[in-house]
């Protein structure tokens, strides 16, 4: 059947796609605006099966929503009749691999559906049927049948279908947040990483997640020391590009996963676990690393740094102006203007000396103005003074910029008498991630030069409200133009002011006096920091007042 062949070729692509008017398939997670009910998003790269059932392999389960008016569907009716109507259909062995949550609850199709009973859940599903199967590519013509026999069961409850008027696929650059379907559950679509790894390997991934902030990272080393067995003295390489190996090979020795004989280090039996622990489970350890960026709590009583200089440049609100306008029935309504609708209806009934009451073309809606967006270069010192931790920290507060503002983020890294663009502009992670792992630590601080790429950089490219975040340790140790290394870098500088790019510099308090020089003559910020780390890194953007 032509209409399977669509289906399947579409989810190889890892798209969506909308079934009849009311249903949209995927093996993908879905999301909707509140405020756009009517259209519903397919995120490409959140597989519906480990998102919601840690399951180890993508594309196994294919997840149907299917909309409504704001009803709360009897479950348990629903369920009798899908389940009547696939055995009839000789469809019964795969009962026990469906589940169904609804307005009133959920759980396994042929279960006691007393799940998925949490506030959160019931709220959300008030507008739609969602269904999740293990359902494999030779039967997908079962999905047809799902999504006919779902919106009978809705009609039959007296129930108006609600249309999808679009569907966008799309790559989604931040976690998506599912602890509600967390919840206790009877279904047979779960699968528990535990039977497989003890909790030993588990709690070491995610120490080691925290630690580099980077999965790549991790998976360097392990890939390196898998290969062969390692002596110290070849470990200069991974020495070189993450500056605290000792501490790491320490703290893997001291856990078991390797282990050293005649001066080689080598993976031990619950090392190569690890390895493959990350292998298997990727997915799910980038959700863990990005929930951890987005989610870094805030110091308190912004420890660990002050404010030297601020120039007095004005910043700009990041929020959209709300605008009032008559209510077009022919549109769905986003936020009510609760006063203005009240006074148009009292001013209606007291002229037409009626009781009060609200009627439709008393109704004002409000809509916001998407928020302004904004363009960041981050300039990061890669000298050899910044291996280790702090090339680390400000690698994190560059995915924490790109994970919790949306906003395109651009990284150049300076070292020895080179500039170089790691990450050209993007808002994904991934490429932000990829670019970030190249960058190794070494050499002097050509500082001034790193401030004119910077600046050639943001003026080749088509950028809104810019501004440029400057992470150093130091202090220029390479000329420019001059003989002066400090001079040229203040130069430099001057020229971000009069392109009107915004720029914040971080740095160490021993470099105190040579940075406000180079910040007067930016005409940004700067903010001296008793050392770089990723919790004042973070909490520095954050009181800023630069980021829209």
């Amino acid at each position: 059947m032509i209409h399977v062949e669509i289906l399947r070729s579409e989810l190889e692509k890892h798209r969506g796609v909308r079934i009849g008017e009311t249903a949209v398939v995927s093996r993908k997670i879905h999301t909707i605006d509140p405020h756009q009910p009517e259209e519903v998003h397919i995120i490409m790269n959140s597989d519906a099966g480990r998102v919601f059932y840690n399951r180890f392999n993508e594309n196994e389960i294919i997840h149907i929503d299917l909309f409504h008016e704001i009803a709360a569907i009897d479950i348990k009716k629903a369920a009798e009749y899908l389940k009547k109507s696939m055995v009839e259909s000789g469809l019964n062995n795969f009962i026990d691999y469906i589940d169904i949550q609804t307005g009133s609850g959920g759980g396994r199709l042929s279960g006691s559906l007393n799940y998925g009973l949490s506030e959160s859940l019931v709220k959300d599903h008030l507008n739609h049927v969602h269904l999740a199967g293990l359902i494999p590519d030779d039967r997908l013509d079962m999905v047809f049948f799902l999504v006919d026999k779902v919106e009978e069961v809705i009609q039959l409850q007296n129930i108006e279908l609600r249309k999808v008027e679009k569907i966008f696929n799309e790559i989604g650059s931040y976690p998506i947040d599912m602890s509600p379907y967390a919840t206790n559950s009877d279904s047979n679509l779960r699968q528990n990483w535990s039977n497989t790894y003890d909790n030993k390997i588990r709690r070491e991934a995610a120490a080691l997640i925290e630690h580099f902030n980077s999965i790549r990272e991790i998976e360097d080393i392990l890939d390196a020391l898998s290969r062969s067995q390692v002596s110290g003295d070849n470990l200069y390489n991974l020495k070189k590009k993450y500056g605290d190996m000792d501490d790491i090979i320490k703290h893997m020795e001291q856990n078991n996963f390797i282990e050293k004989d005649s001066n080689c280090y080598c993976l031990t039996r619950d090392g190569i676990k690890l390895k493959d622990y990350f292998k298997v489970n990727r997915k799910e350890l980038e959700l863990m690393l990005k929930k951890f960026i987005k989610n870094l709590p805030k110091l308190k009583n912004n420890n660990g740094f002050h404010i030297v200089y601020s120039s007095n440049r004005t910043g700009l609100d990041n929020k959209g102006p709300l605008i009032s306008e008559t209510f077009n029935p022919a549109n769905w309504i986003g936020e009510l203007e609760i006063n203005e609708t009240v006074k148009n209806a009292l001013t209606r009934c007291y002229c037409k000396k009626q009781r009060f009451s609200i009627d439709e073309q008393d109704l004002v809606s409000l809509k916001r103005n998407p928020k302004m967006s904004q363009d960041i270069c981050l300039i990061i010192d890669a000298s050899a003074s910044m291996a280790g931790y702090r090339l680390r920290n400000a690698k994190f507060l560059a995915k924490h910029l790109v994970l919790n503002f949306h906003r395109r983020i651009s990284v150049l890294a300076f070292q020895e008498r080179e500039v170089k663009v790691y990450v050209p502009f993007t808002r994904n992670f991934s490429t932000l991630d990829a670019g970030l792992n190249e960058i190794i630590s070494t050499g002097l601080t050509p500082l001034a030069l790193a401030i004119d790429k910077g600046i050639s950089y943001m003026s080749s490219r088509l950028v809104k409200n810019p501004l440029i975040i400057l992470i150093t340790d130091g202090i220029p140790t390479v000329s420019l133009w001059t003989q002066d290394p400090i001079k040229d870098a203040i130069n430099a500088a001057s020229k971000i002011a009069k392109k009107n790019i915004d720029f914040c510099c971080i740095g160490l308090q021993p470099n105190k006096d040579c940075l406000i020089n180079i910040t007067k003559a930016a005409k940004g910020k700067l903010f001296v920091v008793d050392e770089l780390n990723r919790d004042v890194l973070i909490d520095v953007t954050r009181e800023s007042g630069q980021l829209l």
